[in-house]
């Protein structure tokens, strides 16, 4: 086999178009605040798919390049479904018989190596094959499709690909015929085993009606009470639900396999020492290709798996009337029309959500930097800056993005600050610990960041909640980075221009209010200043607790 060819296609990848690829990887807070797990679990179809597509949505791609390298080819499969499920099911296939490393073939090797071996080398034959004649008159449009249509091709044509099929069809046929062996045994005075040696190899099965049972039957006819002679029959093994019980269930090896006894043990060392011309046979055409592995197609398994569920869950969004497109890439602004939370999408589909799905339009410009969020309880704030987030990992993972349309600038890395849990507050208190973990955002974040805020910095007294998060996003504005900042304190949003003017910075915040119809949550936003009282009033009102209803309520 060439080497350039075996490098090339290990290489080789449809998630990125070389080695050189930047990604950002999701901290395991934003990945919880963003409900990676959930997403992940609900488009797959067990728990090995659902750890593979989270870990490929962790590492956000965060180069033009690779996102539009990965769209191309989402797109392509998307518009060749059946293809896409093909593949796939090629490429899953090839993980029973395929190692990180190939079967070392050397002097101590055992028959059972070398047939392994050789099963795996003609697993990968089959698989070439079949994806040579899948992908057979397709005109490939992605860059990332006609790569793996060229590498293919020069799997088949140029790196010794006949003349590894001709050797392992040559020695496949020798080692096929043997469907069994016939063995001699010579016992001492006390039964004990003396000498074996193979008599014959046969091309049948040994079964009920072989010699054996002939034998059965003539013992019987001479020795008619000896009720204890147990009659012949075979041990079956089910191998390959073994390995599908192995792979989906995690099962440990089962303990009744042939090759798990003693007597299997030393027969195969009888074989390997009186056959010793198949035996060469098969080293010396193994050895040929100790290089050749299929581990590098069934990886392509992990990442044609992260296209199918994801066009899978677009195809459903749209059946529900809900708008997919893909992202186009923008060097200034970011203008989102109609986005929404696809994870509320997806609980709306399961039939976990009732009401129905709202779409927004959001802009993030210099003059719409850093964007205060403000609104009543339950309204909506945290689906939508949680939504924000989702539309920005789903463009940049190359997939679709849960939106009409949208023109994306791409970020270097998504910064989520939302609650946490109890107990992890209790050394540094809940206020301390909001604290040190804005402190590490800052470490790292930058211009191009998006960085997410879920009513931070309240749980102290609301002139300290404001000291803080008025710094908070002064200096935000100062270094520009995109921001959702969903908070109760609408002084901050009625204090834009000043928190702006105070950051002395061309990035700007703005107020975006999540309006409220009489008292009816609508889920929609609106720039604008927000105003706190009528909230309140409203929250009030529908609970019955106003000045006028109270006084109402007494006088009864």
């Amino acid at each position: 086999m060439k080497k350039n060819s075996l490098s090339e296609i290990k290489n080789f990848s449809l998630l990125a178009p070389n080695e050189n690829r930047k990604t950002f990887r999701l901290s395991s807070d934003t990945a919880n605040d963003l409900s990676v797990d959930f997403i992940a679990e609900s488009i797959s179809g067990n728990s090995s798919e659902k750890t593979v597509l989270k870990n490929i949505l962790l590492e956000m791609p965060i180069d033009n390049r690779t996102i539009n390298y990965r769209r191309e080819i989402y797109t392509e499969l998307r518009d060749n479904e059946e293809l896409c499920n093909e593949l796939y099911n090629i490429f899953d296939a090839m993980r029973f018989y395929s190692n990180d490393r190939p079967v070392q073939i050397g002097g101590s090797s055992t028959m059972l190596e070398f047939l392994m071996r050789l099963r795996a080398l003609e697993g990968y034959i089959a698989s070439v094959l079949k994806i040579k004649d899948v992908i057979e008159g397709y005109e490939f449009k992605s860059e990332g499709m006609k790569k793996f249509a060229e590498f293919i091709s020069n799997i088949y044509n140029n790196s010794g690909f006949e003349e590894l099929s001709k050797d392992i069809a040559a020695v496949s046929d020798d080692v096929n015929e043997v469907r069994s062996i016939t063995i001699g045994i010579n016992l001492d005075h006390e039964f004990y085993p003396m000498e074996t040696g193979i008599i014959s190899l046969n091309k049948f099965y040994f079964d009920k009606q072989s010699a054996l049972k002939r034998f059965v039957k003539f013992h019987l006819k001479d020795q008619k009470n000896d009720k204890d002679l147990i009659q012949f029959s075979m041990e079956m093994h089910d191998k390959e639900i073994y390995r599908l019980n192995q792979k989906y269930n995690g099962l440990p090896s089962p303990t009744n396999r042939a090759t798990d006894t003693p007597l299997m043990n030393n027969l195969n060392t009888i074989m390997e020492r009186m056959l010793p011309s198949m035996t060469s046979k098969l080293k010396r055409v193994l050895n040929r290709y100790v290089d050749v592995s299929g581990k590098a197609l069934t990886n392509l398994a992990d990442e044609m798996l992260f296209y199918l569920r994801f066009i899978g869950l677009e195809k459903k969004l749209i059946a529900h009337g809900l708008p997919c497109c893909c992202g186009e890439p923008s060097e200034s602004d970011t203008l989102l029309s109609d986005f929404y939370n696809v994870k509320l999408a997806i609980c709306r589909l399961k039939g976990n959500v009732e009401e129905e799905i709202v779409c927004n339009d959001m802009v993030f410009t210099k003059e719409k930097t850093v964007q205060i969020l403000t609104g009543p309880n339950r309204g909506g704030k945290t689906i939508l800056t949680q939504g924000i987030g989702l539309v920005f990992l789903l463009h940049q993972s190359g997939v679709f993005v849960p939106a009409a349309s949208a023109k994306i600038r791409l970020c270097d890395g998504i910064y989520t600050h939302f609650p946490v849990e109890e107990e992890k507050t209790v050394s540094l208190g809940r206020l301390g610990e909001e604290a040190e973990r804005f402190n590490e955002i800052c470490k790292t974040a930058g211009s191009e960041s998006l960085l997410l805020f879920n009513e931070s910095f309240a749980t102290t007294s609301h002139t300290e909640s404001l000291y803080i998060a008025e710094d908070v996003l002064k200096y935000l504005c100062c270094i520009g980075a995109r921001t959702c900042f969903n908070t109760h304190m609408h002084e901050l949003a009625e204090n834009v221009d000043k928190i702006s003017e105070m950051a002395a910075s061309e990035y700007r915040a703005v107020s975006v209010v999540m309006e409220n119809d009489n008292g009816k949550r609508s889920y929609k936003i609106s720039y604008k200043k927000p105003d706190g009282k009528s909230y309140a009033h409203e929250i009030a009102f529908k609970y019955g607790i106003t000045f006028e209803q109270l006084i109402k309520k007494s006088q009864h």
